[in-house]
Formats: structure tokens, C-alpha cells, sequence
């Protein structure tokens, strides 16, 4: 997931006369962030399609001059939308931003470049990898996300992180303009990419190394079958809720053993088989997920004297609140 914050205007029917006529049946207005979200939790929000860069800087041009947020959303995954659902615009990228490029010959002859739209999901891109032989993404497996949201939240997995694997990424910057960014103007951290307010990755470049195919999917079947033994599924989860901390045990361990694991709230429940992941068990709203991460963070804060920053993004108002689009 990719966003920003921004004015809270409510979408008036000037606004969905125009998204309607520029964007048609692409454009669908109220939808529930349920069906959108890994969590399977969030109000309603008006979503658009976009298949072209084109596309993608009018219908951002458009919605800064009229005062509407816009969020992009990649898989859903880790992402929790309040009750009251999202005002302003989500942008969902399709076709043009959902294509893999291989391109050989531009570098060492030991290497290999991927070009990946920010809308390609990780599973996607995993698995041509190791199709083509190309070694160095198989610690995303199981990862569930797109790509340009992985780069932004600098997804990670076994001691490896996007940061270590990408070269460059496009983006719509906030002039509006596209913009090719070299990996070492990146400001990569634990779990984030610090880009400008408001930029949106288009594209992220891989390199990657030449392997035997085999070898990698023997590798990729190990890597699924213990995050699976380890980890509930990602449906009705949204991931690791927490950041581990940068030292001593991780979020997940401090959560058992303050003695919250299996904990519920409503209809959300601390998972009994990884702490660190909050489950849906049918119905759970954003209210319910929040009131029992932050009672976690409380418990283990008043015990270890750590506080827990959360890695799930959360956004979009209370049910009755007029707040901005992101927390």
C-alpha cells in the first residue's frame, strides 16, 4: 500500500460527474475496503482504476486542485481502514503497471535487470524469477503485497530486504513529473522508504543473479513450507502488526510473553500461532483491531519497558469523524 496524507473534502457530484466521465465503469464509488484488504475490515471508499502513466498524473493533477486525497493501494496487505472508510479517491494500478520487463546485455554479464510495475504482486514476480533462473527475490515468498508496496514499505523476510535488491524506481513525483530515482538516493530504513508526500512509485528495477531453477524452487519450497508451519494465513491478517524492535526479542515474542498470545477483542484475535499477527475471526472491525494492538502495546510497555511502533498502516476515519486521510 502507498498514500499520503491530504485535505479531507468530502467528494461532492461535480467530482463523480467528472471521474465518471474521464474514467467510467473504472470508477466505483462506496465500495467496502473489506473486500480490498487482507484484513477483510474497512468502510467504504470510492475506488478508480488507472492502466497508464498518463492516466495516473491527471487523475492525481485533478484531485489536487479540487482538494481530494489520494491513496494508491497495491494487495491490501498490510493495511487496516477504519470503520468510517476513506474519503477523497483510492487508486487501484492495473495493466500498464502490472508488467515484468527483462532486460540482458545493459549490465555486468553476471546480473540480470527486472523492470516491475508497482502493481505486480510479489508472488507474481517470485515466481518468474525462478522460472528465468534468477536468484535474489526468494526471501519475499509469502510476502503478500504488490511490489510498489513492498518497495515502499522496504518488505522483508529471512535477513534480506527490498532496499538490497532494487537499483532504481520510477515515480510520479510531487510536481507532478516522472522521475527515474538511482538506489543510492534511496533513503531505505527498517520497513520504510522516506519518499516525498504525495510520490507514487510506478516502477521498481531489479538486479538479480543467474541460478539454476531448480536449486531456487527447492529453496522457495522450503522458505513457503516453514513461513506456513510459523505463520497464520494472510487472509484476515495484514502481516506482522508490529516492528521488531532493533534489538532483543522480537515484537512477536514480547506480545507471548506478556502473556497476551490468543488474546480477543470483538471479533479480533492475537494469533495464537505468531503473536505478532492480529486475525479476523469473522467480522472484526477497525475499532476492535485497535483497541487490542494498543492494549498490547500498553501491556508490553508497562513489562519489558518497550514501545511497540506499529507496521501495519492505518487509515481513514472513525465512523462519525471528519479527521485526514492517514494516521
Amino acid at each position: 500500500m502507498e498514500g499520503g496524507r491530504g485535505l479531507s473534502r468530502r467528494m461532492r457530484k461535480e467530482h463523480k460527474t467528472w471521474l465518471e466521465h474521464r474514467f467510467g465503469s473504472m470508477v466505483h464509488f462506496g465500495e467496502p475496503m473489506s473486500a480490498y484488504t487482507t484484513f477483510r475490515i474497512g468502510g467504504p471508499a470510492n475506488i478508480v482504476t488507472v492502466k497508464t502513466d498518463q492516466q495516473l498524473q491527471e487523475l492525481v493533477r485533478w484531485s489536487r486542485e479540487n482538494g481530494l486525497p489520494v491513496m494508491i493501494l497495491g494487495a491490501g496487505s498490510n493495511l487496516l481502514v477504519k470503520d468510517g472508510g476513506i474519503r477523497g479517491i483510492v487508486v487501484r494500478l492495473a495493466n500498464g503497471f502490472t508488467s515484468i520487463e527483462r532486460i540482458d546485455g545493459q549490465t555486468d554479464g553476471k546480473h540480470v535487470r527486472l523492470v516491475v510495475g508497482a502493481g505486480v504482486f510479489l508472488s507474481k514476480l517470485c515466481r518468474y524469477a525462478i522460472s528465468e533462473g534468477l536468484a535474489g527475490l526468494n526471501f519475499a515468498l509469502g510476502i503478500p503485497g504488490t511490489v510498489g508496496g513492498a518497495i515502499r514499505m522496504n518488505a522483508g523476510a529471512w535477513g534480506t530486504c527490498m532496499a538490497e535488491r532494487l537499483t532504481a524506481i520510477t515515480v510520479l513525483n510531487v510536481a507532478g513529473q516522472t522521475e527515474t530515482i538511482l538506489r543510492e538516493a534511496l533513503p531505505f530504513a527498517y520497513r520504510r522508504l522516506d519518499l516525498k508526500e504525495g510520490t507514487v512509485i510506478l516502477r521498481g528495477e531489479f538486479l538479480l543473479t543467474p541460478s539454476d531453477t531448480s536449486l531456487l524452487h527447492d529453496d522457495a519450497t522450503q522458505m513457503l513450507k516453514q513461513r506456513k508451519r510459523r505463520q497464520p494465513s494472510p487472509i484476515g491478517t495484514a502481516g506482522c502488526f508490529f516492528k521488531n524492535p532493533t534489538e532483543g526479542p522480537s515484537a512477536g515474542e514480547l506480545i507471548e510473553k506478556a502473556g497476551l498470545k490468543g488474546t480477543r477483542q470483538g471479533n479480533a484475535q492475537i494469533s495464537g500461532k505468531h503473536a505478532n499477527f492480529v486475525v479476523n475471526r469473522g467480522g472484526a472491525t477497525a475499532a476492535d483491531v485497535i483497541s487490542l494492538t494498543r492494549r498490547a502495546q500498553r501491556v508490553v510497555y508497562e513489562k519489558f519497558g518497550i514501545h511497540l511502533k506499529r507496521e501495519v498502516i492505518v487509515v481513514g476515519q472513525e465512523t462519525t469523524s471528519k479527521e485526514p486521510l492517514q494516521e
